[in-house]
C-alpha cells in the first residue's frame, strides 16, 4: 500500500518546507513538528510515513482522530480505498499501517503483553512510530510508550502535535521532550492565516465586577488579614520568642537548615521591622544586607511566616501549642486556610467565586446581542463552559430563574429568556442535547443525508421551554449526536449553541462557527488553543469569514485582595504588594493568551502573544474598557485587514519564535566597570592638571614635578581598565546591549560545550524588541528550534530569580561608598561540568562584565548562595523572565 501512495493535491508552503527538511532532523531518530489546528497534521503524517517507506505504527488520543488517518487516504492517496490486510486498528495484527489508540497500548502493558508486542516489531524489522496529539500522554501512556520506543531495535520516530505541554512542569516538560524529542519545526497560528488556512480572527475581554455576595466575602478577608497582622505586631510575646529563635541569634551556626527555607528567614525580619523592632545583626550579615533592605510587610511575607509556622516548618519554629491552637482556629474561622496550607492571596476558594461569578451570565447575553446585530442570520456562535447543570432546568415556564452556578443550562436559560435568537437556540452536551422545536422538521431530513435512521432520534417537550425539546439517540451514540447538531448548525438551524468544553473543545469541527465565547475556567495551553481552534478553521460557504473569540474575566475594582487594599483599611502607611500576584480570574486570562499569537487593536503591527496586544487601560473603568471591544469587534473587516497589514510586516518564511521577556538585565555590570574606570582617569586626569599648575609656580615647581609624574602614572594605569570600559559601554551601553551581549555569552558557552552545534553560531542572529507591554524581548533567529529552546532556557536561569544552582557568578562593585553585588546562576546545562561552568565565567568576564565563579556546594559557597538567594530581597519576586512568542 505504501509503495501506491501518491498525494494528490497541493502542498501547502510550510508542509512542502517540513518534508524538504525532515531528513535533517533524524539525526536522533526523531522528527517532532508542532503545528496550529488546521495545519493538516494528518495528511503531513501519512506523507512522512510514505516516504519513509517502513511499516508504521500510528497511536492517537481517540478513536475519531485515529479514524481521520484512514479516511485520509482515500482519495487524498489512493484512488480506490486500500485493500483490508493493508490496515489494522488492532495491535496484535500489525499491518503495513496500524492505527490505535493510547489507551490500547495502556491496556497491553496492563495485560503485560506489551515484551511479546515490542519483540514481535522487533522481529519485524525497521518500523516507523507516529505519535498523533502527543501532548495528551498520561504519565501511565508516557511509560509504555518510553519503553516501547527505548527498547524498539530500528524505529524513527514521529511525533506531531497542535499543542504541546509548553505551561508544564519542568518534570512533565522533560519526559515529553525524552520521548518527542526536541521541537524540529512549528508551524504557527500567523502563518497559517498568511497561507489562507485559517480565518482572519481577533480575541477579545469583557471585564465584569463579582456579585454583591463576593464583594462581601473579599471585603470580610481583607478585614481578617488586616487585623490579624496588627495582632501579630502587637504580640509582644511572639515578637520575643521570634527575635531570640536560633536562626536570628546564632545564624551562622543553622546555615543548612535556613538554606532550606530563606524565606522563612527573611519573613521573620520583615515581621520584626513592621513592629518597629531592632533587628539582630547576625541574620543580616548571613545574608549580606541591611536593616533598610528589609522590605515593607506585603500579602507575600505575611502568607509565608504564617505558613511556616502553621504548617511548613513546625519543627523549625515550634510555636507553644496553645499560641498555635489560637492562630490556626483564627485562620480556619476566616477560611484562610486551605488544603492545610495557609493561603492569603488569591485562594482556590476565592478563584472559584470570581471566575464562576453569576455576572458572566449578562456579559454573554450583551456579547449575543452585539454578534447578533453585527451578522444577523449569519451568526454561528458557539458558548463553552465547563459543567452542565441539568437540574437548572425550569419546571414550568412561569418559573423564578435563579441559578446557583455558572454553567451550560444556566447559560441557556439565561439566553433564552433574554429573547436573542430563542426560535435558534441549542445546547449540545455529552447527556443533554436541546433544540429549538422548529429545527424538529428538518432533523429527519438532516439525519438522512448524514445516513442516519431518522427514527433513531426521539423528542420530548421540556415543561419550562415551551420552545425547546430534548433530544435523545435510541443507540445512545453522543458521535452521532455531535455529528447531527453540527450539521443543523451549519445550517442556521442553530444559531446558538451552548455546550461544554470537554465534548467541543477538541476535534469537533464546525467551519461555520464565528463567534465563540469561551465561558470556561481553563488557562492550560493545550485547552485554550485547542477551543480556539474551533472558531478559526475557514469556511468555503464564506471566503471572507472573519471569528470573534470572547473571553470574560471578572474582577475587582478595589483590588480587595492585594496588600494596598488591606492596609488602607488600617491606614497603616505601607503600601506594597510585594511577591508574586495569585490565580485570580485575570490571572487565568493571562496565561491563556499566553498560548498564543495574535494582532494588536492599536497601530502596532506586532503579533505576538499575550493580552497587552489588546490595548486595554487598567486606569479606565471596565465599562468603558467593554465599550471599546465591542466596538472593535463589530468591526469585523477592519480585523482582517490588521491581518492583513501586520502579516505583510513578516518576512517571507516568518515563523513563531520563543523570547525571553526578562524584568532584569545585568546593566549595572558593564556601568560600573565604567563609572570606577572613568573615575580612575578622571581623578588622573584632574591630578596632572593641578600638578601642571603647581610647577609654574617657582616655590613649587619640584612638588609639582612629583605630582605630575605620580598624576601620570594614575592615568596611565587607569587607561587598561577605561579601555575595557569603553569596550563594555560599547557593547552594553544600554539596556538592549546587555541583553544582546548576555544572549551571545550563552550561546558561544553552550556551542563550547557541545550542547548546540557550531553551525547555529555562524547563523544566530540576537535581536531586541520591544513588545506591546514595553519589556524587552530577547529573539533569536537563525538557530533550530531546539537550540532557540536551550539558548532561551539559560537565558532566563541566568537572569532570572536564583535557585539552587551549583554555580553562580558573582560581581562586587562600589557606587560611591555603597557596595552592590550581583549574582547570577550558572544555568543547569552548563553547571553539570566544572570545565563549562568555567567557560561561561571566562566569556562573560570578557563579554558582560567582571565576575567571580562561585561553587555552591562548598561551606562557604552554601552561603554565598544564601546571600544570592536574598539579593532580591528588598525587591520582593521582580527578578521574573517570562518566556512568550512572537511571529516574525
Amino acid at each position: 500500500m505504501l509503495n501506491d501512495m501518491n498525494f494528490k493535491g497541493n502542498w501547502r508552503d510550510y508542509q512542502a518546507r517540513i518534508l524538504e527538511e525532515m531528513d535533517e532532523h533524524f539525526d536522533d531518530g526523531r522528527l517532532h513538528v508542532v503545528a496550529a489546528p488546521g495545519a493538516g497534521k494528518t495528511v503531513l503524517g501519512l506523507e512522512i510515513v510514505r516516504r519513509i517507506g517502513r511499516p508504521a505504527l500510528v497511536f492517537a488520543p481517540t478513536i475519531a482522530i485515529r479514524e481521520q488517518w484512514a479516511h485520509r487516504l482515500c482519495p487524498l492517496f489512493l484512488d480506490t480505498p486500500p485493500i483490508p490486510e493493508a490496515i489494522s486498528r488492532n495491535l496484535a495484527n500489525f499491518r503495513e499501517l496500524t492505527l490505535a489508540t493510547y489507551q490500547a497500548l495502556d491496556n497491553l502493558r496492563r495485560g503485560e503483553e506489551l515484551d511479546a508486542l515490542i519483540e514481535k516489531l522487533n522481529y519485524r524489522g525497521p518500523l516507523t512510530l507516529v505519535l498523533d496529539e502527543a501532548h495528551h500522554l498520561r504519565r501511565e501512556w508516557w511509560k509504555c510508550l518510553n519503553e516501547m520506543a527505548n527498547r524498539l531495535e530500528d524505529v524513527r520516530l514521529v511525533a506531531l502535535t497542535a499543542t504541546p505541554p509548553y505551561d508544564a512542569s519542568f518534570a512533565e516538560w522533560s519526559r515529553y521532550e525524552e520521548l518527542c524529542g526536541p521541537i524540529d519545526l512549528e508551524i504557527g497560528i500567523p502563518e497559517l492565516v498568511r497561507n489562507g488556512d485559517l480565518c482572519p480572527h481577533q480575541d477579545h475581554l469583557i471585564l465584569l465586577q463579582p456579585t454583591e455576595d463576593a464583594l462581601a466575602l473579599l471585603d470580610r478577608r481583607r478585614a481578617a488579614i488586616g487585623s490579624l497582622h496588627m495582632a501579630l505586631r502587637q504580640d509582644d510575646g511572639l515578637l520575643d520568642w521570634l527575635a531570640e529563635h536560633p536562626w536570628l541569634t546564632e545564624s551562622e551556626a543553622h546555615v543548612e537548615e535556613i538554606l532550606e527555607a530563606p524565606e522563612m528567614l527573611s519573613a521573620a525580619l520583615v515581621l520584626l521591622a513592621s513592629a518597629g523592632r531592632e533587628l539582630p545583626r547576625p541574620p543580616l550579615k548571613l545574608l549580606g544586607v541591611s536593616a533598610r533592605d528589609v522590605p515593607p510587610p506585603s500579602l507575600f511575607w505575611l502568607e509565608r511566616f504564617m505558613d511556616g509556622v502553621i504548617s511548613q516548618h513546625t519543627a523549625d519554629f515550634p510555636l507553644d501549642p496553645a499560641r498555635l491552637k489560637t492562630l490556626r482556629d483564627r485562620l480556619n474561622r476566616h477560611g484562610l486556610i486551605e488544603g492545610g496550607r495557609v493561603r492569603l492571596q488569591h485562594t482556590r476558594s476565592v478563584f472559584k467565586l470570581m471566575t464562576s461569578s453569576l455576572a458572566k451570565l449578562d456579559s454573554i447575553v450583551d456579547i449575543a446581542k452585539a454578534e447578533h446585530d453585527a451578522l444577523d442570520d449569519d451568526l454561528r456562535m458557539v458558548v463553552l463552559s465547563d459543567h452542565i447543570r441539568a437540574g437548572e432546568l425550569p419546571n414550568r415556564p412561569d418559573a423564578e430563574f435563579k441559578p446557583a452556578k455558572l454553567g451550560v443550562v444556566p447559560i441557556f436559560e439565561k439566553l433564552r429568556r433574554s429573547g436573542i435568537a430563542d426560535e435558534y437556540l441549542g445546547v449540545l452536551t455529552g447527556s443533554l442535547v436541546i433544540l429549538p422545536k422548529r429545527a424538529l422538521s428538518m432533523l429527519p431530513h438532516v439525519a438522512e443525508e448524514l445516513h442516519f435512521d431518522p427514527g433513531n432520534f426521539r423528542a420530548s417537550d421540556l415543561p419550562g421551554c415551551p420552545d425547546h425539546v430534548r433530544i435523545e439517540c435510541r443507540s445512545g451514540g453522543t458521535a452521532e449526536f455531535v455529528r447531527l447538531v453540527t450539521a443543523l448548525f451549519t445550517r442556521g438551524e442553530v444559531r446558538i449553541l451552548v455546550g461544554t468544553q470537554s465534548l467541543l473543545g477538541e476535534g469537533w469541527d464546525a467551519p461555520a462557527l464565528n463567534s465563540l465565547v469561551l465561558a470556561s475556567n481553563t488557562a492550560s495551553f493545550m485547552l485554550s488553543n485547542q477551543m480556539r481552534g474551533r472558531a478559526i478553521r475557514i469556511d468555503p460557504a464564506r471566503p471572507s469569514k472573519v471569528a470573534n473569540i470572547w473571553h470574560l474575566a471578572t474582577v475587582d475594582p478595589e483590588d480587595r485582595e492585594s496588600w494596598d487594599a488591606v492596609v488602607s483599611t488600617f491606614n497603616w502607611g505601607c503600601l506594597n504588594d510585594g511577591g508574586a500576584p495569585g490565580l485570580s480570574d485575570i490571572e487565568v486570562i493571562a496565561r491563556r493568551f499566553k498560548a498564543f499569537e495574535g494582532i494588536s487593536n492599536g497601530a502596532s503591527t506586532l503579533i505576538e502573544d499575550g493580552v497587552a496586544r489588546l490595548g486595554l487601560d487598567p486606569s479606565k473603568p471596565a465599562a468603558f474598557a467593554n465599550l471599546k471591544t465591542f466596538a472593535a469587534a463589530a468591526d469585523r473587516p477592519a480585523i482582517a485587514e490588521r491581518w492583513k497589514v501586520s502579516l505583510g510586516e513578516g518576512a517571507e518564511r516568518a515563523q513563531v519564535r520563543e523570547t525571553a521577556a526578562p524584568r532584569y538585565a545585568p546593566r549595572a555590570l558593564s556601568w560600573f566597570d565604567t563609572l570606577q574606570a572613568l573615575g580612575w582617569s578622571a581623578a588622573g586626569s584632574g591630578a596632572f592638571a593641578a600638578a601642571n599648575e603647581l610647577r609654574g609656580l617657582a616655590s613649587y615647581e619640584g612638588i609639582g614635578v612629583i605630582a605630575m609624574g605620580l598624576a601620570g602614572v594614575a592615568t596611565l594605569a587607569s587607561l587598561p581598565r577605561l579601555a575595557k570600559a569603553g569596550r563594555l559601554v560599547w557593547r552594553n551601553g544600554s539596556l538592549e546591549g546587555s541583553l544582546e551581549s548576555v544572549t551571545r555569552v550563552v550561546l558561544r558557552s553552550l556551542v563550547d560545550a557541545d550542547l548546540i552545534s557550531g553551525r547555529e553560531l555562524d547563523t544566530a542572529q540576537v535581536e531586541i524588541r520591544t513588545s506591546l507591554d514595553g519589556r524587552k524581548d530577547i529573539v533569536l533567529t537563525g538557530v533550530s528550534r531546539a537550540a532557540e529552546r536551550q539558548v532561551m532556557q539559560a537565558i532566563a536561569e541566568i537572569l532570572g530569580p536564583v535557585q539552587n544552582p551549583r554555580y553562580l557568578l558573582v560581581r562586587n562593585s562600589w557606587l560611591g561608598l555603597k557596595k552592590r553585588v550581583d549574582y547570577h546562576a550558572v544555568p543547569a546545562a552548563l553547571g553539570a561540568r566544572k570545565e563549562n561552568a568555567e567557560r561561561l565565567a571566562e566569556l562573560w568576564r570578557s563579554g558582560v562584565g567582571s565576575s567571580k565563579l562561585v561553587f555552591t556546594r562548598t561551606a562557604d559557597g552554601r552561603r554565598t548562595l544564601l546571600r544570592a538567594r536574598a539579593s532580591s530581597f528588598a525587591a520582593g519576586y521582580q527578578r521574573i523572565v517570562d518566556r512568550r512568542s512572537v511571529w516574525l
